[in-house]
């Protein structure tokens, strides 16, 4: 399970570039900069799935499913946050400027989670 987090978490990781690379590359200087705190959220969403496996909800299994299933909920946030001309980057790369969207993307995923549940 933990090879599973780290390379979901890296390709998480991956998608924040690539979506930084085309949005800058396009010339848009409009953009609006904000940031996440990509651990803050992972952490989050492993300790509500972690607390379902203490209390029996779910097994290990049904677990790493989940796991899966929050990292593609995540990629279609940040997609969705990218089509609206937002450029996301992760908070420990920001120097200055921007907003934090931490909180915004947590209730989002938590909204989207509870619809897939």
């Amino acid at each position: 399970m933990r090879k599973t987090r780290v390379s979901l978490a890296l390709a998480v990781l991956a998608l924040l570039a690539v979506f930084g690379f085309f949005s800058c590359a396009d010339g848009k200087r409009d953009e609006k900069v904000v940031f996440i705190d990509l651990d803050a959220v992972i952490s989050e969403e492993r300790k509500r799935i972690f607390s379902r496996v203490l209390r029996g909800e779910l097994s290990r299994e049904e677990a790493e499913e989940r796991v899966g299933r929050f990292f593609i909920r995540f990629g279609e946030v940040l997609a969705d946050y990218e089509k609206e001309g937002y450029l996301v980057l992760d908070a420990k790369s920001v120097l200055g400027g921007g907003s934090d969207i931490t909180g915004e993307i947590l209730e989002e995923l938590s909204v989207r989670g509870d619809e897939s549940e």
